[in-house]
């Protein structure tokens, strides 16, 4: 399987996603799908060249417990959900209801996890260039979308439902809270080979329940009868 072919698997979900949504919900405009996917590549522009420069530091460099935490909590964590909910503000929500804001939302988490993936299998490409095994790649994208990925979508839901309430004087900063914790926490035990590995899922399972219970918690029982 060539390059290609793999980036193409990247946004398999993202494509899959918005094919459903655009059938399903009848509120959703495609116009915000698409700007929605323009604001996740312009998130991940930014984040990668952060990512280049700060994560040089010493602190992040050295590889204990205490760097890895940092980097996973603080660079993970806070920057990359902070980074979400500038670029998700763009989100145009007046015109929108909250089903319809969701799906862009969730979209948006696709895409950004699709672009990290193209950029982690680039990276692969290039260390395994001219040897065999690059059919590991592919159990390896795999991986990534249904882990890496997943974090992202619902990590995007929590900071996205938190600039919903935040626009209809809801102000409860607990969702994005919860993103950039829970992203954190997926980033550090993910860098685990041992058992500690699987708290990463708990992580992604955690963020998906808090995601549901959050978006019920908000959407408007004039939304549920139409």
């Amino acid at each position: 399987m060539n390059l290609y072919a793999l980036l193409g698997i990247s946004f398999i979900p993202a494509a899959l996603f918005f094919a459903l949504a655009v059938i399903l919900n009848k509120n959703l405009k495609i116009r915000y799908c698409l700007l929605s996917g323009i604001l996740a590549l312009c998130t991940v522009i930014p984040t990668s060249l952060i990512q280049f420069y700060v994560l040089s530091l010493p602190i992040f460099t050295a590889y204990t417990f205490a760097s890895v935490m940092i980097t996973a909590i603080l660079f993970n964590g806070l920057i990359e959900e902070a980074m979400k909910m500038l670029f998700l503000c763009l989100i145009p929500q007046k015109k929108q209801v909250l089903s319809a804001f969701f799906c862009c939302v969730i979209l948006y988490g696709l895409v950004v996890g699709g672009f990290e993936s193209v950029i982690y299998i680039v990276r692969k490409f290039q260390e395994i260039q001219g040897q065999p095994g690059k059919e590991i790649v592919v159990g390896l994208l795999i991986d990534r979308i249904f882990s890496a990925q997943a974090i992202h979508v619902f990590c995007a839901g929590l900071t996205g439902l938190y600039i919903w309430n935040f626009r209809h004087q809801k102000k409860n900063i607990i969702p994005f809270l919860y993103a950039v914790l829970l992203h954190g926490i997926y980033n550090f035990f993910a860098s685990f080979t041992s058992i500690y590995h699987w708290l990463a899922v708990v992580a992604i399972l955690f963020a998906a329940v808090e995601c549901r219970i959050f978006y019920l918690s908000a959407i408007d029982k004039k939304e549920i009868t139409e």
